[in-house]
């Protein structure tokens, strides 16, 4: 007797599905792309309970034939390969022939299709549990629409792990969202229980696409990707947010390769690498990059949700994005592009739009300034100070000669600066107003000149530039950080700090970096070795950013330290004349903008 038999098709079905159809949205997912397949341009999802209880999808693609809809039901029946070798060459989303049996056999399944160039009727066809019950002529609009009913029915031990309702709806929708930007050039629309939750143009333009779907209010904050790397034939477009447009989460974050949307750890750990001095620790910035490679470079035949791949050089798909990445954010921008803009959102409610309103009359009209006509003293003109005497002048302000009454304009241009902005003065001693030729800009004078430090102690790839100490200065530490500053030596002297053993539990500091002040000296070497301590074992890389993060901060002007009108001129010029000028090291944002919009908003007078 044998113990070994075979599957009957049906069973057969049922345990394919599981590999398939996980949920609701890989049903979505997988009909969505066998729509896109099939050449649409409109794309309608219907969801009601999540996606549970009913999922209908409609496209106006090529359709199909009586004769294929009846094959397509059938397990591994599919038009988009015919040979083994079809799979080193693979452009469609679909090849597997799984996803229409497998989802039949878990529902209450029904198609109706007709051709383009076919003036007979449409096609039905129905599958309840993986049985067919019923294949008939029916009335039907060009294109495909299917419906899936009562998902996992006959397999209920699938279903009681499925989410609430809610829960699944929004796992179809985050899908949704990102095979919508991977396909800008088709209209999608998403209706959930009767209410539309999602809408796409279908107009070819990403950007639109992108703020039919999280809003216009990231416009502002988007900055477009263009690489191409001709050698290896690989090309990066879409888009990427400032830094100071962040999620908690990688949710904001869509990959593309070929026009599939998958999952990669490697491309999301090159975009890390890439905004690492720019964001703080629990932030993802928006990303939506489109990569085209060579077919015969990817596999994507590792597993039957195919939304995953695998690259032949990952190194090299590694290397580029984290290249198209540093390339805009490192590139000039306008002030518009770096700073972060002020949403302003007034209350109707707390004021009237009347017209006795003397705001919000509509005979008001907004003052002319003429440039020309505001007076520059001449002795303002001279060449901005550098940054590492700013902390000298202040405390040998009294020696300089500045009698004369601030001026309201003062340049910070430069043959260099991305643009101009014109210092106004200082808040409490920490923030600096400046006009800009498109607003208010209002700068944090400690963040800001830590971007400028960082990136230049960044420039010394050999060793930033130390001073030397006429008196030794004498360090107490433990015994751990001794170990650590004698395993770390090389590390600290490349940062400006010579330090040798002078006893059991002291070390002299001969030199230091010329930018940070002796007193700042011990705290930021004991916060680099508490660093070194909780990273275990940090790479070259990540040690290096870290200690000049600490490096610059420490040596930073602080808030709390006044500053006169030509410091503040020598700080924004040399802000404006770093490549990242829109945050510190840390991620927080230097600087802040008012558009004349948000002003009048404010003011009441819109």
């Amino acid at each position: 007797m044998s113990f070994i038999h075979v599957l009957d098709e049906n069973t057969a079905n049922k345990i394919a599905a599981g590999e398939v159809v996980e949920r609701p949205s890989s049903i979505v997912k997988e009909l969505v792309e066998n729509s896109i397949d099939a050449q649409s341009k409109n794309i309608e999802i219907e969801i009601a309970e999540g996606g549970i209880g009913f999922i209908r999808i409609t496209d106006d693609g090529i359709g199909m034939s009586s004769e294929d809809a009846q094959l397509a039901i059938l397990r591994h029946a599919t038009s988009k390969i015919s040979a083994a070798e079809d799979l080193a060459t693979i452009t469609s989303l679909g090849f597997r022939g799984e996803a229409l049996p497998s989802i039949a056999a878990v529902s209450k399944f029904s198609l109706t299709t007709r051709l383009h160039d076919n003036q007979s009727l449409a096609t039905y066809v129905e599958v309840v549990g993986g049985i067919t019950t019923d294949i008939r002529e029916a009335g039907g609009s060009v294109g495909t629409s299917i419906v899936v009913k009562d998902l996992f029915f006959n397999t209920p031990a699938r279903k009681k792990f499925l989410k609430t309702p809610s829960t699944e709806s929004s796992h179809i929708h985050d899908i949704l969202t990102k095979i919508a930007l991977a396909n800008p050039n088709i209209a999608f629309k998403l209706i959930n229980n009767n209410r539309l939750v999602l809408s796409t143009p279908g107009n070819n333009q990403l950007q639109d696409t992108l703020t039919n779907i999280y809003g216009q209010k990231i416009a502002p904050d988007l900055l477009p990707v263009h690489y191409e790397n001709t050698i290896d034939n690989i090309k990066i477009s879409g888009y990427l947010s400032k830094p100071t447009l962040l999620k908690s989460s990688r949710q904001w974050q869509t990959v593309i390769v070929n026009a599939r949307v998958i999952n990669s750890r490697s491309i999301a750990k090159a975009l890390d690498n890439a905004y690492h001095s720019l964001l703080p620790k629990s932030g993802y910035p928006l990303a939506v990059l489109n990569l085209s490679v060579p077919t015969d470079t990817i596999d994507v035949n590792v597993h039957p949700q195919k939304s995953e791949v695998k690259f032949s050089d990952e190194q090299k798909i590694f290397r580029a994005v984290y290249k198209a990445v540093i390339e805009v954010l490192s590139a000039p921008h306008a002030p518009d592009q770096l700073a972060a803009t002020v949403e302003f959102k007034p209350n109707p409610s707390s004021y009237s739009h009347s017209a006795s309103n003397p705001y919000t009359n509509n005979d008001y009209k907004k003052p002319s300034y003429n440039a020309a006509s505001v007076p520059i003293v001449s002795s303002w003109q001279e060449t901005p100070l550098p940054l590492n005497v700013v902390r000298d002048t202040l405390e040998k302000e009294e020696m300089m000669s500045f009698d004369t009454p601030a001026p309201n304009v003062i340049s910070t241009i430069t043959e260099d600066s991305q643009f101009t902005l014109y210092p106004l003065g200082q808040v409490d001693d920490c923030f600096i107003i400046s006009k800009g030729p498109d607003g208010l800009y209002i700068i944090d004078q400690h963040a800001a000149h830590e971007r400028i430090l960082y990136d230049k102690m960044s420039q010394h790839t050999e060793r930033i530039p130390s001073q030397q100490l006429l008196v030794p200065l004498f360090l107490d530490f433990d015994t751990t950080e001794i170990n650590i500053i004698s395993e770390y030596h090389d590390t600290f002297y490349k940062l400006g700090f010579t330090l040798e053993l002078a006893g059991p539990n002291t070390m002299r500091l001969s030199e230091l970096p010329s930018d940070i002040p002796l007193s700042e000296t011990e705290a930021a070497i004991r916060q680099i070795l508490e660093y070194i301590q909780n990273m275990h074992d940090p790479n070259p890389q990540e040690l290096r950013h870290h200690c000049l993060q600490i490096a610059s901060c420490r040596a930073a002007i602080k808030a709390g330290e006044t500053l006169n009108m030509r410091q503040m001129q020598a700080l924004i010029g040399e802000l404006c004349n770093t490549h990242l000028p829109y945050t510190c090291p840390h991620g927080r944002p230097a600087m802040i903008r008012f558009t004349p919009k948000d002003l009048y908003k404010m003011f009441k007078r819109t």
